[in-house]
């Protein structure tokens, strides 16, 4: 929660902050005749996190996975007056893993311990946003798909062969950002994103079956765009 706090600090500021720098280039990129309509692509960067869960017999334990993510993204733009809609589309490398080994021999998780981890995710989004001349903040939401990974040991498994899963799974994503421009050309953005896989399947040959709680996981990114 605390690292989540300073996050959301940052980006909050961040977004303070964007106003007066739109202010600062307005008159270099002629933002009175700015218009975001057309297609553009871009790379992002960032971090993600999100809080797993592994269950077996009525217990639980929890732990984090975390991690660099970053990719490449493409969309286009329409302005009708001061709003802005859009698509983009994007996909990122994304190295988020954690683990963990459980205390007490009541909890799953104890003997080697489970293990989370994401590979890749893409997401396809309409934007929604409303410009103050070069400078953009938007709404968006849409799909997302992405590579799951996650092991459990003999004790959230029923003491039966280690159980695992490894899916490549498909959901939603929905979050907002902010743009601004700093020539007709090119801008920078600043977004949140979360991510939502649903929920993979662990089996084991020993009922009860552990299970492991919703995939979700939350992002926060900045990115360059090139508009053409």
């Amino acid at each position: 929660m605390r690292i989540l706090s300073i996050l959301l600090a940052g980006f909050l500021s961040l977004v303070a902050g964007s106003a007066l720098a739109a202010d600062a280039v307005a008159t270099d990129v002629g933002a009175a005749n700015f218009n975001w309509s057309g297609a553009y692509i871009g790379g992002v960067a960032g971090y993600g996190w999100d809080r797993n869960t592994s269950n077996y017999f009525g217990s639980s334990v929890d732990f984090d996975a975390n991690g660099f993510v970053g990719g490449a993204t493409a969309g286009y733009n329409w302005q009708r007056g001061q709003w802005v809609f859009g698509i983009e589309g994007d996909i990122s490398y994304a190295d988020m893993k954690g683990d963990v080994v459980a205390p007490a021999p009541s909890a799953p998780c104890y003997i080697e311990g489970c293990s989370a981890e994401i590979n890749w995710y893409g997401t396809g989004r309409a934007r929604v946003g409303y410009a103050f001349e070069n400078f953009l903040p938007y709404a968006t939401g849409g799909f997302a798909v992405g590579h799951v990974k996650g092991s459990a040991d003999l004790g959230a498994c029923g003491f039966t062969p280690t159980c695992s899963y490894s899916d490549t799974r498909w959901g939603w994503s929905a979050g907002a950002g902010v743009e601004w421009a700093f020539n007709q050309h090119l801008s920078f953005k600043a977004e949140y994103l979360h991510v939502d896989l649903g929920t993979p399947s662990i089996t084991s040959l020993n009922p009860p079956f552990p299970s492991v709680d919703r995939i979700n996981f939350d992002t926060v990114r900045v990115g360059i765009n090139y508009h053409f």
